[in-house]
């Protein structure tokens, strides 16, 4: 109902917004710079399009997007300019999109595709060294973005007038989460799919909960008793050696299938965090006591548990078998769910697209709480290919980039969000209106942790070294040393966190 009401009221912001433009000498009567219809109390349901963006007409001037391009080819991005190989119906919503936008401001829409892993930081450096920019916005992964911030590449945003950041089609966590001391240099919104597709949640086979006589997940869900103990217990009535050959390998049956990233995922999930913020917003500390060690032994003991759960890559027997039988260990998981051999399954929201290639019936959870207690359900973003907004400082026009950016997060609620829901639903062939709940539900818990993204005490995400790489190493090694790696760790840990703090007390 909630998503319902908020495509009506957007549709008719749509309608009224083109009907503004239309009369030219009214639409600017009615807008001026500081325009109290777009105070930022506005709620979502009273809010007109464009209608807190100062009336600009840019004269058909390009607005220029640096992005990621194919190269990345799942991972790249679509969502700035129609690109040949999506979707139809999100080629379409992209392009009606930037046509509100080009009415309203008089602006053309363009994008330059980076052509490798480091070509979007060579760009932007190059270009803060020479003064030229070949972009007005920049869109990173979330990595480089918190790199080139520290190196002063962009603008506070916080700074810039014309961002209505406490609006609905910015992700509030990402305001909330990617500040420090009061300093947010990049942010999402509802333009950023790829921040929607890094989400991780979890998929079910239908049939299997019929097949199993198991208690309905929607209902877990609802009653907020979705939890990791649940999980466990309903996998553990699946989980079993089928394929006629002694051990389990990936043509067994199991309960669970988790990937190893998805470790640290599930500790967010169960409410935990591996950085908070102090008074002064600037992220500190937040795990390695006795809370925080047994809830890792609780998702320990989940993954390690060979009659509940199969590991999907790492160095186990999943990825051996599906390997030596020449599969991509990726579809192999996948093919699982679909064949009825998973009944649950760890992934980010974009993999679901890969099952809409079989016929199956599945649907969508969140990851689950730790316990009945836990008010909320947390999803985790993925951060390494998840991309965001950022102004770099040698913009020709850095009034424009911040309306623009405004601008296509408004205009996207309604176009390609809705258009990225819809290619989920209907293309992947999710048959229930509870598993686009379920999506509101993941997208509007969406947890960002500075940990992940700036990867203090490693180099990556996937660094045994990093706060949260070592989680997930741990959980797939078979023996639980969190409480003693942490403790050798912890030092470096904290030392790289207070060297990124350093640095933006330094920054403009």
């Amino acid at each position: 109902m909630k998503k319902l009401t908020r495509m009506l009221c957007l549709l008719l912001a749509l309608i009224l917004c083109i009907f503004a433009v239309a009369c030219g000498e009214t639409e600017e009567s009615n807008t001026s710079e500081t325009s109290e219809s777009g105070s930022t109390e506005s709620s979502e349901e009273e809010f007109v399009l464009f209608s807190n963006l100062p009336a600009k007409d840019y004269k058909g001037a390009p607005c220029t997007f640096l992005v990621v391009g194919d190269f990345m080819s799942t991972y790249m991005s679509e969502e700035i300019c129609p690109q040949e190989t999506s979707y139809d119906g999100l080629k379409v919503a992209v392009a009606e999109r930037n046509d509100l936008i080009g009415e309203r401001f008089g602006v053309t829409i363009e994008e330059v595709r980076t052509e490798n892993n480091g070509d979007m930081l060579s760009r932007l450096r190059n270009g803060l060294q020479t003064g030229i920019s070949e972009c007005d916005i920049a869109m990173p992964y979330m990595s480089d973005a918190a790199t080139l911030a520290l190196e002063n590449c962009f603008f506070n945003l916080k700074e810039m007038e014309n961002m209505h950041l406490d609006q609905f089609y910015y992700d509030q966590s990402s305001v909330r989460d990617f500040s420090v001391n009061d300093k947010l240099f990049f942010v999402t919104g509802d333009a950023s799919l790829l921040s929607f597709a890094c989400t991780h949640a979890l998929v079910f086979n239908k049939y299997m909960i019929v097949d199993y006589d198991l208690e309905n997940p929607y209902e877990l869900v609802e009653n907020k008793t979705w939890t990791i103990d649940k999980l466990r217990e309903m996998a553990k009535k699946v989980t079993s050696d089928t394929d006629g050959t002694a051990g389990m390998g990936y043509m067994d049956t199991y309960g669970f299938l988790v990937n190893q990233n998805f470790a640290a995922s599930m500790f967010v999930g169960a409410g935990q965090r591996f950085t908070r913020k102090n008074e002064k917003d600037e992220p500190e500390i937040a795990m390695g006591g006795e809370a925080s060690a047994n809830v890792f032994e609780k998702i320990f003991e989940l993954i390690n548990d060979s009659t509940a759960s199969g590991k999907i890559d790492g160095s186990s027997d999943y990825l051996t078998s599906a390997t030596t039988a020449g599969k991509n260990v990726w579809t192999a998981a996948t093919e699982s769910v679909a064949n009825k051999r998973a009944l649950f399954r760890a992934m980010a929201v974009i993999d679901i697209l890969d099952l809409g290639q079989y016929e199956c019936s599945f649907g969508v959870l969140p990851t689950p709480k730790l316990d009945d207690a836990q008010e909320e359900y947390y999803s985790r973003v993925s951060t390494i290919y998840a991309s965001c907004f950022a102004i770099p400082t040698n913009v020709p026009d850095p009034e424009m980039s911040s309306i623009i950016i405004d601008a296509i997060c408004q205009a996207s609620t309604n176009t390609t969000k809705h258009a990225y829901f819809d290619v989920i639903m209907k293309e992947r062939k999710i048959q229930d209106t509870e598993s686009e709940e379920m999506l509101e539900l993941i997208f509007d818990s969406r947890v960002y942790d500075l940990a992940s993204i700036y990867n203090w005490g490693g180099t990556n995400e996937g660094d045994s070294g990093s706060i949260t790489g070592f989680m997930n190493t741990i959980a797939f090694s078979g023996t639980n040393t969190y409480t003693s790696t942490w403790e050798s760790i912890k030092g470096t840990v904290e030392a790289s966190l207070e060297e990124t703090i350093a640095a933006y007390r330094s920054l403009k």
